[in-house]
């Protein structure tokens, strides 16, 4: 495999020290992945929309160009697959849990150790989201639990198929159907779920996927 076809790590942070330190980081937590660099927003982008193989992104809230958490969304639309692992100056709980709100899949703060970034990133990557202790969790476990017990057989097949990474399209041929009524699948799972995308439904796939197969007769 050429380099350019390996999975990439992008780490958009304006602070020269910062991006060497998340460098170490990823290294640890995804040593099969490349590492890519930008110190704005707009670079990001860029990069996010012409690299389909990211495969994680490290944000940096205060980086120039974000708009607050404007740039999270922005990004998020442009890579619907990939978890967004915000890193932040910043630790008051109500910015971490409008983070997790606008899809990220976890908030490391700069106060945290090397070791404790890895084990954020191991934790991202097993499906879970990411908060530190001083941040509450959006959703509990009970929480979860009760949304997957409220869904149809139809939106559990139509759950699968999204974690398995189907579109919209395929689904509908997958299962006989048309694709509006896909949509309408995808967005009762999402109530239901209490999140605000299918990429964080799909980034909780573990845990959801293992409450789905307690619930099965």
């Amino acid at each position: 495999m050429s380099e350019t076809a390996l999975p990439a790590v992008l780490i958009a942070d304006d602070h020269p020290l910062f991006r060497e330190a998340l460098q170490s980081v990823a290294a640890e937590a995804l040593p099969h992945c490349r590492l890519m660099e930008v110190a704005d927003h707009g670079q990001a982008l860029d990069l996010a929309r012409r690299l389909p193989e990211i495969e994680m992104i490290f944000l940096d809230l205060n980086m120039p160009g974000m708009d607050g958490l404007n740039g999270l969304v922005a990004l998020r639309n442009a890579v619907p697959a990939a978890p967004i692992v915000v890193v932040s100056a910043q630790e008051d709980a109500a910015t971490m849990r409008e983070a997790i709100t606008l899809g990220a899949a976890g908030f490391m703060p700069k106060s945290l150790s090397k070791a404790e970034m890895v084990a954020a990133v191991a934790q991202v990557l097993e499906g879970a989201l990411y908060l530190p202790d001083s941040g509450a969790a959006p959703e509990s476990d009970a929480g979860l639990a009760e949304g997957i017990a409220q869904l149809t057989q139809q939106q559990r097949v139509v759950l699968q198929l999204l974690v398995n990474g189907q579109s919209n399209k395929r689904i509908a041929y997958e299962l006989g159907i048309v694709e509006s009524t896909v949509k309408a699948h995808v967005s009762a799972i999402l109530r239901k779920l209490k999140v605000h995308s299918r990429t964080q439904a799909v980034i909780k796939a573990g845990k959801i996927l293992a409450a789905l197969r307690q619930a099965a007769p």
